[in-house]
């Protein structure tokens, strides 16, 4: 027991470590943002509607990665200068102190011990996703030895598709391990789990509150099911992916900015908030593209209904457009287009750049997400066979998918009759029944065209729920009370580990990750440049001399840049 109790306190230690260093980034950058654009030495208690602290995280995340990307211009990001830049960014918090404080205890233990302690039991039974090796992995430690190379998909096409993600994860590289980077997505949970129940037991937000609820019943029918269950619920996911930590940003800032055309509330730090979080949301993953469509409409309305003037729009979003500047010249210069490997954006006269490797990755990465893109560009194949291919000719993948979306619609059916029978109805303004309705459209199309797989679905599908919050108001019954609530959420929470996950924590006491340090390779030499690949398999894990493509490459000097050019075989 002893060993146990060491175990767990370790573990919740290391995490909220790292949570309180992204939280205090977070936080002192909300205070200067409120020195600068607000003119007060003090951050609002709330920011979108919901507590402010709740958001400094993300937030921390979002200003860290940013800066490392721009950081990883001069240098390698296991620079010792690197991380003394990152302990700068927490330094503001220094002169306000006195407001680190947590007046409710029951609220602090839920959202600081309870939540993370619930979530850190996946560490005894998480492993490495496949592309970890594969890629990730192996990017990243590119990122940590060097700093930015021309032509990088040269080196390995994978590494055309940097995640804001991987330069994050490439700071939380420690000799010990790699646990860190599960840590990483294990705070995006966190704070979309502090999110509900900021909604269900201290918001008045009845609007939140009933989405919340929504997801939390949701959440559950995730457990339950055809083959077992998932219905498009977030989970733990494998190491070094960051789909689920992509569908929490997508779910949370679509419904922010519904509720705000909804409520006709627009705060300054508000706005520099959302476009913070759509920005990261394309720098996770470029599919999440979408949120954009929303955020338009939100800046449109804006300036239409007079609440700001476009010129003031702009300086309110001089951070996210340098930001998003500086993203997209590190993606011009890695690859040769400025949204890798969309073909139109790869306009340039680079000598090392490869127009055909980008069209046969473009092609590739479409079809291996079964998207209807592929069949779309044949016109002998109509939707139709493409439905029949999804759902009936792609193997154990279409049985899962089958199962995962036939989940879903039960549970959409439960929900929706949950709320017939408990809640009133209410139409909400038609213009918000517009956005909601075109929202979910566009990215049901954008995500059939370029990949409807369930793990890239599930903001979609938790959006399509929690917005239906928008169409109910009172309960017809006085049923919901904090108790019932607070017991749904424990409940939700409690299932999101893995019932191995609570075995093999209680067993082994230990952490499954293995160390990729120890991870040995039998290798064949290719004696042209010293380069080598694996035997067996693709992954080459973190050794930066290992890649099994057909054609060498030589590095080459551009000043004190690196850039890498392939070497023909023919």
């Amino acid at each position: 027991m002893i060993d146990l109790v060491y175990f767990y306190f370790h573990t919740l230690f290391n995490y909220l470590v790292i949570y309180y260093l992204f939280y205090l980034s977070g936080r002192g950058f909300f205070l200067l943002l409120s020195k600068i654009y607000l003119r007060q030495n003090f951050i609002q208690e709330n920011i979108l509607n919901i507590r402010s602290n709740i958001l400094y995280p993300i937030v921390g995340l979002i200003i860290t990665g940013n800066v490392l990307i721009i950081l990883n211009f001069f240098l390698p990001l296991k620079s010792f200068f690197v991380y003394f830049v990152l302990f700068i960014s927490i330094f503001p918090n220094v002169f306000h102190l006195n407001k680190l404080t947590f007046n409710n205890k029951f609220i602090f233990f839920v959202n600081y011990i309870f939540i993370p302690s619930v979530l850190l039991v996946s560490v005894s039974d998480i492993n490495f996703h496949y592309d970890a090796g594969y890629y990730h992995l192996n990017h990243q430690n590119w990122l940590r030895e060097s700093k930015i190379i021309f032509g990088m998909t040269n080196i390995f096409w994978p590494f055309g598709m940097s995640s804001i993600y991987e330069y994050i994860s490439a700071v939380l590289w420690t000799q010990k391990g790699l646990i860190n980077i599960h840590y990483l997505s294990i705070i995006f949970i966190h704070f979309i789990y502090s999110f509900i129940f900021f909604n269900i037991y201290e918001s008045k937000n009845t609007k939140l509150k009933n989405a919340s609820v929504l997801l939390l019943i949701f959440s559950v029918l995730d457990n339950f099911g055809v083959l077992g269950g998932r219905n498009g619920f977030i989970y733990i996911q494998e190491v070094t992916k960051q789909d689920t930590s992509l569908s929490i940003l997508l779910i949370f800032t679509g419904l922010m900015i519904i509720y705000s055309l909804y409520t006709n509330s627009f705060e300054k730090v508000d706005i520099i908030t959302l476009s913070l979080f759509s920005l990261f949301i394309i720098q996770i993953k470029v599919s999440g593209v979408i949120i954009y469509y929303l955020l338009f409409i939100y800046f449109l309305t804006l300036i239409t209904k007079n609440k700001i003037k476009l010129r003031t729009l702009i300086g309110l979003n001089t951070i996210p457009i340098f930001f998003g500047s500086i993203w997209l010249l590190k993606n011009y210069i890695t690859s040769g287009c400025f949204i890798y490997p969309y073909t139109p954006s790869c306009k340039n006269y680079f000598r090392w750049f490869v127009a055909e490797d980008v069209a046969e990755v473009e092609s590739y990465t479409s079809e291996t997400s079964f998207a209807y893109m592929q069949f779309f560009q044949n016109k002998n194949l109509t939707f139709t066979n493409w439905l029949d291919y999804f759902f009936n000719q792609n193997g154990v993948f279409s049985e899962y998918y089958k199962a995962v979306y036939t989940n879903y619609l039960i549970s959409l059916t439960v929900i929706l009759i949950f709320t017939f029978i408990f809640f009133k109805f209410h139409r909400p303004p038609l213009f918000v029944t517009f956005v909601i309705f075109s929202y979910v459209l566009a990215l049901s199309t954008y995500l059939i065209f370029y990949g409807p797989i369930p793990r890239y679905t599930s903001g979609l599908l938790m959006t399509s729920i929690a917005t239906l919050a928008f169409f109910i108001k009172e309960e017809r019954f006085s049923l919901l009370n904090k108790i019932i609530l607070t017991s749904l959420f424990v409940v939700s929470i409690g299932l999101l580990p893995r019932l191995n996950s609570y075995i093999n924590f209680y067993n082994n006491k230990s952490v499954a990750l293995y160390n990729p340090y120890q991870v040995s390779n039998e290798y064949n030499i290719d004696n042209n440049l010293n380069w080598h690949k694996p035997q067996e398999g693709d992954r080459c894990w973190i050794d930066l001399e290992c890649r099994f493509e057909e054609d060498p490459i030589q590095f080459e000097n551009l000043g004190s840049f690196k850039v890498a050019f392939k070497i023909s075989s023919d």
